[in-house]
């Protein structure tokens, strides 16, 4: 009795009730909406922002669904982690990055539901917009990661060194803030360029962070 009493407790406490919260906001959203939907809706969107993929009006509920397994999958990640002992260090940063993309798929749901419903908003111009705040947020989050398996850059080189992961992460802390406040400057170019332009940052995102992992463990570690 004693134990399923934590085991529920992992799942209700401080940190996870933001994204609780949103999780029920999400599926409320979907079930009032969903008697007023067509029959299908908009799942996928052509890189000039126009609905090219449709699918059942019960895909309105993906949000909530995908919300709602984050807060499973939270929690399971950090206990089967080889170094769970470290999630208390970054606990309260470890929990907001989930947060926020609990955010991103309601901003995706709530564009949905306006496209369906003929307002007009130009989703190839909103998805970086929403993508940049999330890097600018990760960015600067970022510094605060401690070492382990599932959050952050993993290399093989900054797990092998806490040195190397420590320099490694307050270096892409900063790349990431950077790219993303060029992908919120995304909305001001011609639509075709966007897409592109975003490739760009982040392949950026991506291999600065990597390549920087492999130079100071080279220089400090070897």
């Amino acid at each position: 009795m004693e134990r399923k009493e934590i085991k529920c407790k992992s799942f209700f406490h401080p940190y996870n009730r933001k994204i609780w919260l949103v999780f029920i906001l999400t599926l409320l959203i979907g079930i009032f909406i969903f008697p007023k939907l067509p029959e299908e809706i908009p799942v996928h969107f052509d890189v000039s922002g126009y609905a090219d993929s449709y699918g059942s009006r019960w895909t309105i509920f993906l949000a909530p669904g995908i919300n709602f397994a984050m807060i499973f999958l939270a929690e399971s990640l950090r206990k089967i982690d080889p170094k769970s002992g470290t999630y208390k260090k970054f606990e309260p940063h470890y929990y907001n990055i989930h947060f926020i993309i609990a955010l991103l798929m309601m901003g995706i749901q709530l564009m949905t539901i306006f496209y369906t419903f003929g307002y007009e908003i130009n989703v190839s111009r909103i998805m970086p917009l929403m993508m940049g705040l999330l890097f600018i947020f990760l960015g600067n989050m970022m510094p605060k990661f401690k070492p382990n398996y599932f959050v952050g850059i993993k290399t093989s080189w900054t797990l092998a060194s806490e040195r190397v992961w420590y320099m490694t992460h307050r270096l892409a802390g900063k790349v990431w803030v950077i790219g993303g406040l060029f992908a919120v400057f995304l909305v001001f170019l011609p639509t075709r360029a966007i897409v592109r332009a975003f490739i760009i940052i982040l392949a950026f995102l991506v291999l600065i962070p990597v390549l920087a992992s492999l130079y100071f463990y080279q220089k400090y570690e070897k």
